[in-house]
């Protein structure tokens, strides 16, 4: 049995009144978002009237249910627009697969360079859709990004509120971001801070719970917010600031031992020391074992050359000769010396001139 009255049946004049009671927040967000809209295009009957709002979006939704759909299925639905812009960066993905990769670059710097294409789109597409000072722009326009981030498999809910400065005090901000997978949101809360820096909103507090994926971070806005020009130098400065606040020591010594050592490795003017001579052959014999497993056996001393390397041991001087310096480290610690000389010595014969040695 159909329950409702066809739209045809009745007429279409606006003479009945109907009164609703709803919430002064609900009044105030609705009658922002209609005057935000009529801004945008004065020709749209739509958005004229509170009235002719009201009166669209109830039957838009009646003639919705008509069709089988229920009020769940608004929140499944991505603003159109959103999707748009988002559809040539994103790609259909395994999640687990993806958290696994994801963990290494836990403290990884956000890299401009990397991400340039993308950023700058972001930003301008961004900007498009908000007046510099005029929030009731980016509140509409953060409703519209969180049916992208908001529920997703990803994540499960995030807000946003704006406290307007008064008296010349700038306007400030709390986003929280709650997250559904351990990895990948703690990559979305360096981008949410990469993107608030494009856009010139500073990050003046960052508080991140890992047991419960949850993110907050606090904003205050700089005069980059107001600038048309994209000042890039400015913009990039106030990005790897803060990205700074997700990403450093007094956070990364909490956490897992590696994520220190990738930051190491990166430095010359380091090398790894083995404890005992034990330690020693035993990593040396695990990776003896898979070059031999997986390498070429004519490629065996070239790649030996470029694990002790890595260690910071020696600088090759031509991997095609397979000649190296020693590090003057290595060369003053006569232990850790002798240990790479006896190595070496095992598999090939060594040679010396200049202080710069050769394998045969």
């Amino acid at each position: 049995m159909n329950y409702m009255t066809k739209k045809k049946y009745l007429s279409n004049k606006k003479t009945a009144h109907q009164t609703i009671s709803i919430s002064p927040a609900l009044k105030e967000w609705i009658k922002r978002y209609v005057n935000v809209k009529y801004r945008e295009d004065p020709n749209d009957e739509r958005f004229r009237s509170i009235s002719n709002f009201y009166n669209h979006v109830m039957e838009y939704v009646l003639e919705i249910f008509e069709k089988g759909k229920t009020l769940d299925d608004f929140k499944r639905v991505e603003d159109k627009e959103v999707k748009d812009f988002f559809e040539p960066f994103t790609f259909n993905a395994t999640i687990p697969l993806y958290e696994m990769v994801s963990e290494s670059n836990r403290y990884t710097p956000f890299s401009f360079e990397f991400t340039t294409r993308f950023l700058l789109r972001y930003t301008n597409w961004l900007k498009k859709h908000f007046s510099p000072g005029n929030f009731e722009d980016l509140s509409l326009l953060f409703e519209r990004i969180r049916t992208r981030y908001g529920t997703s498999n990803v994540s499960k809910d995030m807000s946003l509120e704006i406290i307007l400065g008064e008296n010349k005090h700038p306007t400030r901000g709390v986003l929280e971001f709650i997250g559904k997978q351990k990895n990948l949101h703690f990559e979305n809360c360096k981008y949410f801070a990469a993107i608030f820096g494009m856009l010139g909103i500073r990050i003046t507090d960052f508080i991140y719970e890992p047991d419960n994926y949850y993110c907050r971070l606090d904003l205050i806005e700089t005069e980059l917010l107001f600038k048309k020009e994209l000042i890039k130098k400015e913009r990039i400065k106030l990005l790897k600031e803060n990205v700074d606040f997700i990403i450093n020591y007094n956070r990364m010594l909490d956490d897992k031992d590696k994520y220190i050592w990738m930051n190491l490795a990166e430095d010359n003017q380091l090398c790894i020391s083995f404890k005992t001579k034990s330690a020693f052959n035993n990593w040396i014999k695990i990776v003896e074992n898979e070059l031999r497993k997986f390498g070429i056996k004519e490629q065996f001393l070239a790649k030996i050359l470029q694990f002790f390397n890595k260690l910071h041991w020696i600088r090759i001087e031509n991997i095609k000769n397979l000649s190296f310096r020693i590090d003057q480290t290595i060369e003053r610690n006569t232990k850790q010396k002798q240990m790479l000389i006896d190595y070496l010595s095992e598999h090939t014969e060594i040679t010396q001139n200049n202080g710069i040695y050769y394998l045969k």
